[in-house]
């Protein structure tokens, strides 16, 4: 994952923090520009197993884990739920491999996608554009660059690390409706899953949300990391220098202090579920 969560809190002088926040964007952009991630619909952790009702889609074909992530928020999670949206939003879409998913789970309901890279934005609207009533929207900032309760499901997959959980909880519970459920994984180096259940829980009850669930999906997400090694390696082989070393570490590949974070039981995936009265 990127280091925007380390740079943040990171000892080092204002200017050196920067500096690495810089270098961060331009990675972020360079690779959905130049790489093999350019041709991904997705840039998560992945999940696995499958579902057993997991949906296999032919525009999604090699990245079923990646999509299983979306299953697990869209459907697993939520089944007790029974939601029935309106207007999906994923916040952090990426290039849309997630809403293109939960279209085929909810095809009646309208899609709004947001990412912080224009990029990607611009192409997830070339990927949906068959998709009736889908709007993209470019991200700034930590806030979702959308207006209030405007939508019923709301989703992410990565992003609440990024705008720190608190704040993530704050936006998703003003663009939600009332009934809206939101479910979203992230996921923390060195976490605590008890601490991080804890500021959920409070944030849930600072802006109105009931809380639905918490669940620890660490051994899943790197099941998925394990399954994928080799295309990442392949593919990471490719990516322009001097990103590629970073993309290693961005990877969470074998070596990289990330991994260690895995193999050590420092590394802490969540889901969470919440619902708006």
């Amino acid at each position: 994952m990127p280091d925007l969560v380390r740079i943040r809190h990171a000892t080092a002088p204002a200017i050196s923090r920067l500096a690495l926040h810089l270098f961060d964007l331009a990675a972020y952009e360079v690779l959905y520009r130049f790489s093999p991630v350019a041709r991904k619909r997705f840039f998560n952790s992945g999940y696995l197993p499958l579902s057993p009702d997991f949906r296999q889609l032919p525009a999604l074909a090699g990245e079923e884990a990646s999509a299983m992530m979306y299953h697990l928020l869209l459907a697993d999670l939520v089944a007790d739920l029974a939601p029935d949206p309106e207007v999906i939003l994923d916040v952090g879409c990426g290039q849309g491999g997630g809403l293109h998913y939960a279209h085929a789970l909810y095809p009646k309901a309208r899609l709004i996608g947001t990412d912080r890279n224009g990029t990607v934005t611009r192409k997830a609207a070339r990927f949906l554009a068959t998709i009736p009533q889908t709007r993209l929207v470019k991200g700034t900032g930590k806030r979702i660059n959308l207006p209030d309760a405007c939508a019923d499901f709301v989703l992410s997959v990565g992003a609440p690390t990024y705008f720190g959980l608190s704040t993530y909880v704050a936006e998703a519970a003003r663009c939600a409706r009332p009934g809206a459920v939101i479910a979203f994984s992230a996921g923390y180096r060195q976490g605590d899953h008890a601490a991080i259940q804890a500021e959920l829980r409070q944030a849930a009850a600072e802006n109105g949300l009931a809380f639905h669930l918490y669940r620890d999906i660490t051994p899943q997400t790197f099941a998925a990391l394990k399954a994928d090694i080799p295309r990442r390696a392949e593919e990471l082989a490719r990516v322009p220098w001097p990103f590629r070393a970073y993309g290693w570490k961005w990877a969470d590949m074998p070596g990289s202090e990330e991994y260690a974070e895995y193999t050590s039981g420092r590394r802490a995936d969540f889901a969470c579920v919440l619902h708006k009265p």
